[in-house]
């Protein structure tokens, strides 16, 4: 296996990318029961698209936890931090491993389908899992309660499903002009 190296560029670009998400959630959220509608899991989708499913956690994970920790959600941060370790699993093995990184429209299409009914499924299971067990509902209830619990997640998963394929292309020629300045141009 190659042993991948961060140098202070990539460090930075992923830093920056955490922050975009951090600040795509905090300011630009649409409140929907008791969750909200945002562009955060759009973001870490293209995140891993751009830097691999590795590096692109790594950024969400960042984003996410900053999220939690200033706005009350601390406790959450686990449960969240799996959530996107899953959908970037999903991605590893769906767009890096099937689709070899092929930058074709149906496959990025296809990859934030994937991602956004992950969380769909996710957040159906742990909110079910949480009626049965803390609420005392019996599984049928908790089940059609938590699929009435996440019209925030529907709706963002609905934006990821937009976004993705819009933001995507953006993002990769950003980076990829990012990496084709010469070394002049960086110290100047």
């Amino acid at each position: 296996m190659k042993k991948q190296t961060l140098d202070l560029q990539t460090l930075t670009m992923i830093s920056l990318f955490a922050a975009l998400i951090f600040l795509s959630i905090q300011f630009f959220k649409i409140p929907v029961g008791a969750q909200f509608i945002h562009f955060g899991n759009a973001l870490v989708v293209v995140g891993c698209l751009i830097f691999g499913s590795k590096l692109g956690f790594l950024a969400a994970a960042i984003g996410l936890g900053i999220f939690d920790l200033l706005n009350g959600y601390a406790a959450e941060i686990p449960v969240i931090l799996l959530e996107a370790l899953a959908v970037a699993v999903v991605i590893h093995f769906l767009y890096e491993r099937l689709f070899q990184r092929k930058d074709r429209l149906r496959n990025i299409l296809v990859t934030a389908v994937a991602a956004a009914l992950v969380k769909i499924v996710l957040n159906i299971f742990k909110y079910t899992l949480t009626g049965t067990l803390l609420g005392g509902s019996s599984l049928p209830a908790a089940f059609l309660l938590a699929v009435a619990e996440i019209t925030g997640t529907f709706g963002s998963s609905l934006a990821t499903v937009i976004a993705v394929p819009i933001l995507y292309p953006i993002f990769k020629q950003v980076r990829k002009a990012h990496k084709q300045r010469s070394p002049l141009e960086k110290q100047g």
